[in-house]
Parts: structure tokens; C-alpha cells; sequence
């Protein structure tokens, strides 16, 4: 049974698995035909992506063919910071306007918990000290909104200072106690991370989630 709860979302599942199947294709291709085949199967796939996509076909092509190494899911980090309180750390998103725990890509040759430490510093001011690795999550699970295949790894971390910093992407910085959460302002995907973050804080030996096979 699909993850997915509309169109949308499937449909870029299809296009990205279909991009993954081309590119893996043309990188093994032993003659010109094969390759030429897997390229059809790539263009294909920025074709369907351009239904639900903003961005023109000559972009989705470009950015397809530009990135040629093998297509995997992609790796970000989330950091769910709880002051000494219990309350929990969200930045209010400039894209969207609407709330969600710190996070990002990380860089090449950074380790994911320095990444989940700098993205909180760059989005909302705060240093912090990593202290767990609590899941990872399938942002096919998550209600993620994204065009990409992520895994989410989600970290808990405790300030250790800084103040309150607002930035392009970050509109507001708050503490959240949880009966306080944002729960019908959240950006898409998050409220799965945020709820399973406040469980773990209520009950820190609970084991570090993953999906299960469907």
C-alpha cells in the first residue's frame, strides 16, 4: 500500500524512482544504445516531476543530467533542543511561515551530529551540545513535502548558549512547552518528529525510532 495520501506525493515517487533507474542505468551502460535508453528514461522522469513541479522541463533536465552519480535517498539532520524546562526549540520558517524544528543538509566532511549543531546555531542563534541520536525517519512516512527521497536523522540536543538570532530563513525563535505546540501551524513533516521528540523527552529510554516495513 502507498505511503501517500494524494497525487502529488506519488507521483514524485514514481518520477524520482524512475530518475534513479535511468541514472544507475546509463552509469552501467555498456553501448551507446543503452545509453541512450536510460537518457530517455531520465527525461522521462523530469517529464512526469513537471507535473507537480514549479520549476520549467529545461531546469529538471539540467538538474538531472548535471548530477550523474548514483541517485539514493538523501541524508538531512533535525535537532530537537530542550531547555532544562522541557520545552523545545522551533524556528519559524521564512519559506512557509510555519513552525519547525531546526535542520538541514550537511555539509561535505562535516559529521551529522556538527551538522545538527550548526544548522540550530545558523537558524535560531542558539549553541548546543548534542546529546542522542533518537530516529530516523522516512520522509515518505512524514508527510515531508519535498521532491527528493530524505532521511531524516533526528538528534536531541541542550543549549549551551547563544540568544535568540532571526535570519533569511527564520522569521521567529520560540520555546514550546508541550501543551504550548504550534500543532496547527507546523511545516509539513514535522509534527511526526516533534511528537516522537516530546515522547523521548518524557521518556529518554525509549528506544531510537525507525519506520517500519509497511
Amino acid at each position: 500500500m502507498s505511503p501517500f495520501n494524494d497525487v502529488t506525493a506519488e507521483v514524485i515517487q514514481i518520477a524520482n524512482e524512475l530518475r534513479s533507474l535511468g541514472t544507475v542505468g546509463r552509469y552501467y551502460a555498456e553501448n551507446p544504445y543503452q545509453v541512450e535508453r536510460n537518457e530517455k528514461v531520465m527525461r522521462l522522469a523530469a517529464r512526469l516531476l513537471g507535473l507537480v513541479e514549479t520549476r520549467d522541463l529545461a531546469e529538471l533536465e539540467r538538474l538531472f543530467f548535471d548530477d550523474l552519480v548514483t541517485v539514493t535517498p538523501l541524508a538531512v539532520v533535525d535537532t530537537a533542543v530542550f531547555d532544562a524546562e522541557g520545552r523545545l526549540l522551533l524556528m519559524q520558517r521564512a519559506d512557509d511561515q510555519l513552525w519547525a524544528i531546526p535542520g538541514g543538509g550537511c555539509e561535505v566532511n562535516e559529521l551529522p551530529a556538527a551538522g545538527g549543531a550548526r544548522e540550530v546555531l545558523e537558524e535560531t542563534g542558539y549553541t548546543v551540545e548534542v546529546t542522542d541520536l533518537i530516529g530516523i525517519f522516512d520522509s515518505r512516512f512524514s508527510g515531508t513535502r519535498t521532491s527528493r527521497h530524505l532521511y531524516h536523522l533526528l538528534f536531541a540536543a541542550q543549549p549551551v548558549g547563544g540568544a535568540p538570532t532571526l535570519s533569511h530563513e527564520t522569521l521567529d525563535v520560540r520555546w514550546f512547552a508541550p501543551t504550548e505546540m504550534p500543532w496547527n501551524a507546523l511545516s509539513p513533516g514535522h509534527e511526526k518528529r516533534i511528537r516522537f521528540a516530546l515522547a523521548w523527552r518524557a521518556k529518554p529510554q525509549t528506544s531510537a525510532y525507525f519506520d517500519p516495513e509497511p
